[in-house]
């Protein structure tokens, strides 16, 4: 990964309450900013988390259909195609806190809409499907964003650490939503849920207010809307090239699940939406576990293997989650993707965010976003039609098989890539040194 200038991380380092380094798993809570950012991305996240939870229950209980699952949750980040070039450019020039707080806020009221909806009985498909678009208009936008900010929180020499507890808040978040959303959907009903998953969103917004402004640098006259700078700085950036594709695949492949998931509760566990709650917990308590294990033990030397067991488990936890009849073990194989997803997609962001200059990150980042969401998003809607002709079972066990063969074939082709399954492949290498990679 390449090194950055003091002078980028310098302003996060100010707000630290001590000098020297700690072997604490929590040591980038020292930094007060950070902490702020971390608590509004857990919220935030569960609330996304609880939206999904939601959305796709409703949506399946009123069409019958993973189609439709798969086309709302598609809805609710698919905007990521059209608008990732200019949240990425607005990060580059605005006050990202104020850009994160604003999102946040709409977020905030297109899932109290959702409540007044629900509460009102108005269960309109097409009303559905155009909430879930604005949602997704504020999430790519609050995805932008996070990424961008942590690394102005932290020094570089915390940017793993870091970068795994933000994962924790993000991803972990599918543990924590679901655990308080589930109980309130069961015993009060959708309307109840979705007027907390609104309070999450509130409360992440009031949460960033006190990091400050955070600019990232980019001037009118040198920086584009367009993805072509943002294309060009990464392909000059082998490990960050590597890293964007890998993490493209995993996405396309691993993450795919989600549109279909209900169905796969349903259909092939026979059971009902409290199973389905529980199953999306234990997908985030896996997250989260995962992440704490990385911030805690992911020094140079270690950073290979946690490389490896996330990129070979995402697909074989997903293999195992699928052909599972049983609840009980489909709550394990759950915790194992939870764990490795949120392993592998930490580790490549971290290489991402360590590559690439603070005034191209907001561009850099939308870039990685839209290569990586859109299949996602693409592919899960997909998954999702492919649900209600065939069993949701041999599509998730094909998918787990599939991305492990594709890595295996890519690490053949890429030297960047196998450099990643040691540690000599971790250390900084200047910019100047820094090669395009396949």
């Amino acid at each position: 990964m390449l090194a950055r200038p003091a002078a980028q991380w310098r302003a996060g380092a100010r707000d630290g309450c001590g000098e020297g380094q700690s072997n604490s798993v929590l040591r980038s809570f020292r930094y007060p900013r950070f902490r702020w950012l971390w608590f509004s991305n857990l919220s935030g996240s569960a609330g996304r988390w609880t939206l999904v939870l939601i959305l796709s229950a409703q949506l399946l209980q009123m069409t019958h259909s993973s189609f439709w699952v798969g086309v709302g949750l598609f809805l609710t980040q698919g905007p990521v195609i059209v608008l990732a070039p200019f949240s990425g450019a607005l990060a580059d020039r605005m006050d990202r806190r104020t850009l994160n707080v604003v999102s946040s806020l709409i977020s905030a009221a297109v899932t109290g809409l959702f409540a007044v909806l629900t509460w009102a009985h108005a269960d309109s498909l097409a009303v559905w499907m155009v909430l879930a678009l604005l949602y997704g208009v504020s999430f790519v936008a609050q995805m932008t964003v996070r990424a961008t900010l942590t690394p102005s929180m932290v020094p570089r020499d915390e940017l793993m650490n870091a970068t795994s507890l933000m994962q924790v808040s993000i991803q972990g978040a599918q543990f924590i939503g679901p655990l308080l959303g589930t109980p309130i959907f069961a015993a009060a009903g959708a309307a109840a849920a979705w007027a907390f998953c609104c309070f999450l969103y509130l409360a992440s917004a009031a949460f960033c207010l006190p990091i400050g402004e955070v600019h990232g640098g980019g001037r009118r006259q040198d920086t584009g809307f367009g993805l072509l700078v943002a294309y060009h700085h990464l392909r000059s950036r082998g490990a960050a090239w590597v890293a964007v594709w890998a993490v493209t695949l995993h996405c396309t492949l691993t993450m795919s699940y989600l549109g279909m998931l209900p169905m796969f509760v349903a259909a092939d566990l026979n059971a009902g939406t409290s199973t389905y709650g529980a199953l999306l917990t234990s997908i985030g308590l896996g997250a989260v576990v995962g992440s704490l294990v990385l911030a805690q033990f992911a020094g140079r030397r270690n950073q290979p293997l946690w490389f490896l067991y996330g990129l070979v488990f995402s697909g074989v936890a997903l293999s195992l989650l699928g052909a599972t009849t049983s609840a009980t073990y489909a709550l394990i194989f759950g915790f194992l993707v939870g764990s490795s997803q949120a392993m592998f997609m930490t580790m490549t962001l971290a290489i991402i965010q360590s590559s690439v200059a603070d005034e191209f990150r907001g561009r850099a980042t939308s870039f990685y976003q839209m290569i990586t969401l859109t299949p996602m998003a693409l592919v899960g809607w997909g998954m999702g039609g492919l649900a209600d002709i065939s069993e949701p079972r041999p599509l998730m066990i094909t998918l787990g098989i599939a991305f492990i063969i594709v890595m295996a074939i890519y690490a053949l082709s890429s030297a960047w890539l196998r450099g990643l399954l040691r540690p000599s492949g971790w250390v900084a290498v200047p910019a100047s040194v820094e090669s395009p990679a396949i």
